[in-house]
């Protein structure tokens, strides 16, 4: 969901004027009977403005040193307490995981000097989520138009040489009932789930300030066709996209639409399927060979095996494409299936006109643009505020003990870790020792961002 996303956060260099610094980190020390150590990031809990439990994780470089932070994010739950309404707005969540590691840090003692170095710059997304909420009458035309869909795309994106096939395998499904949601397994780098949230579901965050205002959400939520996109990492990198700065303002809402578009093209929205079949009228501007073929095809039998076709020329025959431009049917899908499956209206249901428009008594409760910004200001003021109070204890400190007792304490500190110290001893006894920090590569970056802290 735009409401799930990870990144990382590298950290800025430490300068001699930030003084030492020990960043916050979990670490497992595993040792096998081989007398072989393995060391791992170990998961951990961040909020922001509510009590969701959002991950982050300490990912550290080839020395053991802890370099960035990875995030995994529930960012509407973050800010507003729960993700049922909600908009894309991909960009706002880089500075909410920056100030809520900036008030980590703070509380953990490290330098606010060095924590107000750490801005959206150092920020880049490592899989977005993209979540379309479509409106409908009522919530039952939401939940019909849920399980068409799912029997639509098993027909759609089956491939035409596996006429055995009931669906394509590319859909999956979990849950049953009105829990039920179903899923196209990963297609050009991406993924996709569609679903209704109606309801509080057991083991999701959901926080309102009264059950009144839950009622009117959910009963909003009940009449939403929820549509995720995924994107890897993979895709992000190659477009450009795993920068925050690229889903700012007008360009984050043209890679909506873009991605929103891609969808429908693979499902072939536009194409708008017949339902009934096909009368004389209907045939007319086909060709000799375009009726004998048409009719063959609306008798049930194979078009591959139409006797004026050799093999496989079917597949690339203008044939087809007359056939389709003219009647609105492809030959590909079984006639039986092709009048089932078709969904009339169907470029109007699933078009971005529909996203929700919440009311505005419950724009407080909702992820949309206005309420984002006023809570990612509340959540700055609060990071400025609890460093500004660090600054001032440091300031006072200094002042009761005087320069040289600073001075003395910093060289006490030392500029190697906890970590390094304990590493160091098990050198010492022979452990042989095995570094791993999730799927890092020694540089600082990963491609497997879960969690830690705590």
């Amino acid at each position: 969901m735009s409401d799930s996303q990870k990144l990382i956060i590298r950290l800025p260099e430490v300068l001699p004027e930030h003084g030492p610094i020990l960043f916050p980190a979990k670490h497992l020390l595993i040792i096998d009977e081989k007398r072989a150590l393995t060391l791992k990031s170990v998961e951990g809990d961040i909020c922001g403005l509510t009590t969701a439990k959002n991950k982050i994780t300490a990912i550290t470089n080839a020395v053991h040193e802890v370099c960035a932070y990875g995030f995994s994010q529930n960012h509407p739950a973050t800010l507003v307490g729960s993700n049922v309404v909600m908009h894309n707005l991909v960009y706002y969540s880089a500075p909410t995981c920056v100030y809520t590691l900036q008030r980590l840090l703070i509380e953990k003692g490290v330098s606010p000097s060095y924590v107000k170095t750490i801005r959206v710059e150092y920020c880049s997304f490592q899989e977005i989520t993209l979540t379309f909420c479509l409106q409908y009458e009522s919530a039952k035309q939401a939940r019909t138009l849920l399980k068409r869909l799912k029997r639509y795309a098993g027909i759609v994106l089956k491939s035409p040489r596996s006429q055995s096939e009931k669906a394509s395998k590319k859909i999956g499904f979990a849950g049953s009932g009105d829990s039920e949601s179903w899923y196209i397994n990963k297609t050009d780098h991406r993924s996709t789930l569609f679903y209704i949230k109606d309801r509080n579901q057991a083991g999701k965050y959901s926080s309102f300030e009264s059950p009144e205002v839950a009622k009117k959400i959910y009963t909003l939520g009940q009449s939403l066709l929820r549509i995720e996109i995924t994107l890897n990492s993979n895709y992000l990198i190659a477009n450009g996209l795993d920068d925050p700065q690229a889903w700012r303002g007008t360009k984050g809402q043209e890679i909506y639409e873009r991605e929103f578009n891609w969808l429908r093209k693979l499902l072939k929205v536009d194409v708008d399927y017949r339902v009934n079949k096909p009368q004389q009228r209907h045939m007319e501007g086909l060709g000799e060979r375009e009726q004998s073929v048409l009719d063959w095809y609306l008798k049930g039998k194979p078009v591959n095996r139409h006797p004026k076709f050799q093999s496989g020329e079917w597949k690339k025959s203008p044939i087809k494409r007359r056939i389709q431009d003219r009647l609105r049917i492809d030959i590909d899908i079984p006639w039986k299936e092709h009048c089932r499956m078709a969904i009339p209206g169907l470029s109007d249901l699933l078009s971005l006109d529909r996203l929700v428009v919440p009311p505005a008594e419950l724009l407080d409760h909702c992820h949309v643009l206005s309420t984002v910004k006023r809570k990612n200001r509340e959540l700055k003021e609060l990071a400025k505020a609890e460093i500004a109070a660090a600054e001032a204890k440091l300031a006072m400190q200094a002042r009761a003990k005087g320069k040289r007792g600073i001075a003395r304490r910093a060289t006490t500190s030392a500029d190697s870790s906890v970590l390094q110290v304990i590493l160091e001893a098990l050198r010492e006894k022979g452990v042989e020792l095995c570094f791993s920090t999730g799927a890092g590569t020694g540089d600082g970056t990963t491609a497997d961002i879960s969690d830690l802290m705590g």
